[in-house]
């Protein structure tokens, strides 16, 4: 039984470019896209509500507050999109789920695309971003259970790297787009339409690949997630491997299924599903609450603050965020060697220095004096390159990685929503903020980023090398959550004894007992 005549790797590789590079790319180019054509004239003359270009005085305060609102209203259409798969997740599946959430996103771009009025645009914002928010939700968790130990960090991380690119793509599209002297609507309609083209190829794809053998498992297909697992690792169902991992998710069933109520998310008890959870959510909230949207969607603002050209400021935006989707690589290609808890901390620490020094340069900056304001664009590059080292894939990764399977979609619903309702906070308030308190705005940013420091150090497991069933031992065997992080270093001391290096590698020749400790 093979899916498009592939197995194994070859066949993670295509679900990457087929499914989860599209889903992500819609989701990073839909965050950044109707702010960069509120400036277009054919979009202000036909949306004079949201018009801040030729406005001035309380009048464009007003607009701005509406297309601020406009705007991040996406934001809040995925934070349902998410929280509906508290109910979805586990009763559709993987699978079905993310191909609703594709219909739902091909359907909120083309009301986007044909809309004439502001209703018809808030109604197309919040209907695409239900859309992205349930893929977003939904397929990490389809990754992270069907990759292999030693793969499942770079697989996720992909989300991050597609993210950052959408987000660049984006933005230069939409300087290009500018560029054409017209008034007729097209010059924003046409572009529009990439989110709708990524959302259809991910519903053309998404039945190509296999389920999920954990959730299988979970509603009983032992048969069919069996021959997944036979299928994504590459071996015969029958083989002893198949067997001690299809056991291991069974056992680890029929444990939680002793406290299954979806209250059972919030309860500590013996499994620490509320530490969990905090974990899951503080990652998500860490992302955005340490200052990247500022730095992401006002890097342009920043730049026209010292006196740079509208097309200058717009080309170091563009630059900035292509330089961040760049970065993206670093956590790609080191994941499995410095774990999630040393690159979290990088990326912690990096973001602190650097939102204390734009505070500090802010803080300087004078009509007379815009050398701090030039410093503090370098470190608005510096910024870019510490924050997707941690918080732009690794986010959506450990989040999967400290749920269960029994509550890992609903908990990637509420995680995921945390995540666009803080994006959608920062987005609304940022102006209010630079507005009211200038640049100590930017120390609000660095207590939060320098609080992801503590955090991590003392309270997140290390989950490099673990499999996802040996993750939910640890959690289970620590007596409370201030010993976690040593029983996850013990258990991977242990794992590290009986298999140098961590790494799953599995053949029919090795000794059952080796396949065991690798399962």
């Amino acid at each position: 039984m093979t899916f498009l005549n592939m197995r194994g790797e070859p066949l993670q590789n295509a679900m990457n470019f087929c499914v989860v590079i599209p889903s992500f790319l819609a989701m990073g180019f839909s965050l950044s896209f109707l702010g960069g054509v509120t400036r277009y004239e054919s979009f202000y003359t036909l949306f004079e509500q949201i018009d801040t270009s030729t406005t001035t005085g309380a009048v464009k305060s007003h607009n701005s507050l509406i297309q601020g609102t406009t705007v991040s209203t996406l934001n809040l259409g995925a934070a349902l999109g998410c929280l509906s798969c508290i109910y979805l997740g586990n009763r559709l599946g993987r699978r079905r789920t993310t191909f609703l959430g594709s219909l739902i996103a091909l359907a909120g771009t083309i009301l986007q695309c044909s809309a004439f009025t502001l209703a018809q645009l808030l109604v197309s914002r919040i209907v695409l971003g239900a859309g992205l928010g349930m893929m977003s939700s939904t397929v990490p968790v389809w990754q992270s259970e069907t990759s292999k130990v030693h793969k499942r960090g770079h697989h996720v991380i992909v989300d991050g790297i597609c993210i950052a690119g959408g987000i660049a793509m984006a933005s230069w599209l939409t300087f290009g787009f500018s560029k054409i002297d017209t008034d007729m609507s097209w010059q924003w309609r046409l572009p529009c339409m990439t989110t709708g083209i990524l959302a259809l190829v991910v519903a053309c794809f998404t039945f190509t690949f296999p389920e999920s053998p954990r959730w299988l498992a979970l509603k009983g297909d032992i048969d069919g997630a069996r021959h997944v697992l036979a299928i994504v690792d590459d071996v015969e169902p029958t083989s002893e491997h198949v067997e001690i991992i299809l056991d291991s998710i069974c056992n680890l069933n029929d444990t939680m299924a002793e406290s299954a109520s979806f209250l059972s998310i919030f309860k500590q008890g013996k499994d620490k599903m509320r530490y969990r959870m905090i974990l899951a959510a503080a990652t998500q909230a860490f992302s955005q609450m340490s200052g990247s949207a500022l730095i992401t969607y006002y890097s342009e603002t920043l730049f026209s603050a010292i006196g740079l050209s509208h097309d200058l400021s717009k080309i170091l935006g563009a630059t900035d965020l292509t330089f961040k989707f760049i970065c993206c690589f670093i956590p790609f290609f080191t994941i499995e060697m410095a774990g999630r808890r040393k690159l979290l901390l990088i990326a912690g620490t990096g973001m602190t220095i650097c939102m204390f020094s734009l505070a500090i340069c802010g803080s300087q900056v004078t009509d007379n004096n815009l050398v701090p304001a030039y410093v503090a664009i370098a470190f608005a590059f510096i910024y870019v390159a510490f924050y997707p080292i941690g918080f732009l894939g690794i986010n959506f990764l450990y989040s999967q990685e400290v749920i269960p399977t029994r509550y890992r979609a609903p908990a990637s619903g509420i995680s995921t929503s945390v995540h666009w309702i803080a994006a959608f906070t920062v987005a609304l308030t940022t102006p209010i903020g630079f507005g009211s308190i200038g640049w100590r705005f930017y120390l609000v940013w660095a207590i939060v980023a320098f609080s992801i420091i503590p955090s991590v150090y003392f309270f997140y497991p290390e989950t490099t090398g673990l499999s996802i069933e040996e993750v939910d031992t640890v959690f289970i065997r620590s007596s409370s959550i201030f010993t976690t992080v040593k029983e996850a270093e013990k258990m991977r001391r242990e794992k590290a004894a009986q298999l140098p290096g961590l790494v799953e590698t599995f053949d029919d020749q090795k000794k059952p007992e080796t396949m065991h400790a690798e399962a």
